[in-house]
C-alpha cells in the first residue's frame, strides 16, 4: 500500500461507523441480528490511493429468536444479515458513503443451520462507483459448507 492509501484501522473504522449507523436506525426487526455481527477480517484489494474493492467477513451465531419453526435460521433473518453485512462492506470500500440503501438483494437459500451455530459471513464489495456498490455474498457453516449465498447492489450519496 501507498502511504496515502487506507490502513486496515481505517478501513475497520468506517465497517464500525457503518453498522453503528444501521443499529441507530430503530428498525425494530434488524437490531438483534446486525448486533451480533462481529468483524472478523478485512481483504482490501487497493489501485493507487483508493480501495477499489474488499472483501469483508464476519462471524455470527444463531439466536433461537433467529430461527423458524423447524429449528434452523429463518429466511428473513439471513436476509437482514446479507442486507446488514453488504451495507458495511459497501461503506468500506465507499468512502464517505452516507445514506446506504440496498437497491436490490437476490438470495439462494441452500441449507439450514441450526440455533447455536456460528457462521461465518463473508461479503465481496467487487466495484464501487460513484453512487452504488456492486456485491456478493455468502454464510458458510462452522464445517465451512454452503448454506446461503447473494447478489447485492447499495445504492449511497458521496
Amino acid at each position: 500500500m501507498t502511504a496515502l492509501s487506507p490502513t486496515i484501522d481505517e478501513l475497520t473504522q468506517r465497517a464500525d461507523a457503518c453498522q453503528r449507523e444501521l443499529l441507530s436506525a430503530q428498525v425494530k426487526l434488524t437490531t438483534p441480528p446486525v448486533s451480533r455481527l462481529k468483524l472478523q477480517h478485512i481483504e482490501p484489494t487497493i489501485k493507487g490511493d483508493r480501495v477499489a474493492s474488499a472483501c469483508v467477513t464476519f462471524s455470527f451465531t444463531v439466536d433461537p429468536t433467529d430461527c423458524n419453526t423447524w429449528g434452523t435460521i429463518h429466511g428473513g433473518c439471513v436476509f437482514t444479515v446479507f442486507n446488514a453485512a453488504g451495507k458495511i462492506a459497501a461503506a468500506v470500500v465507499a468512502n464517505g458513503a452516507r445514506g446506504l440503501v440496498s437497491t436490490d438483494l437476490t438470495t439462494n437459500y441452500l441449507a439450514g443451520v441450526p440455533a447455536g451455530s456460528t457462521v461465518t459471513v463473508e461479503m465481496d464489495c467487487l466495484r464501487a462507483t460513484r453512487s452504488i456498490a456492486f456485491l456478493r455474498g455468502s454464510i458458510r457453516d462452522a464445517s465451512g459448507a454452503l448454506c446461503y449465498i447473494c447478489v447485492q447492489n447499495v445504492g449511497f450519496e458521496l
